[in-house]
């Protein structure tokens, strides 16, 4: 079986995954990633509400037709801290369907550090076509950003413990 470029990065990354989801796959796919990382995996068609508590995962690995912004902002709430979401795209260029990069950040950036961008080799890209692979680790902070309460000192995770 073919692994497809999100498994490949997930399987490098990641030695054991407790929870995973998988959304906007409906087939096999993913089969070796269920497999090869020990743990509960979900399945989910695409949707724009996830149907499950906040902070329940720690992988979301999204079809790439499934990238919307809302949805981005689902995988936000649903994944645990340090949460990670994969997902590859197909790379635009010229009038073609598709993303660029800066879209693509636009995307992501208000819940998303991008960790990863990878790209094919060049003597790909006929076979697999101009594609982005992208790897995003939740910001744990996000909802602290720009919030100071009176006479606090904001949320920061450089300051050191004491």
């Amino acid at each position: 079986m073919h692994l497809t470029p999100e498994v490949s990065s997930v399987l490098a990354r990641f030695q054991r995954v407790r929870a995973g989801l998988v959304v906007g796959y409906n087939d096999e796919t993913m089969s070796i990633l269920k497999t090869q990382r020990e743990g509960v995996w979900m399945d989910l068609p695409l949707m724009e509400e996830f149907p499950f508590e906040d902070s329940q995962f720690e992988v979301v690995v999204m079809h790439g037709s499934g990238v919307t912004r809302e949805r981005v902002r689902e995988a936000n709430r649903i994944l645990k801290p340090e949460g990670c979401l994969f997902f590859t795209v197909k790379e635009r260029s010229g009038d073609d369907d598709g993303y660029t990069a800066p879209e693509l950040y636009k995307i992501i950036r208000d819940g998303f550090d991008i960790v990863e961008l990878k790209r094919p080799k060049w003597w790909k890209f006929g076979r697999d076509g101009k594609t982005m692979t992208i790897c995003a680790r939740k910001k744990a902070w996000r909802e602290h950003k720009g919030f100071i309460r009176e006479g606090s000192l904001p949320f920061t995770p450089f300051r050191s413990r004491s």
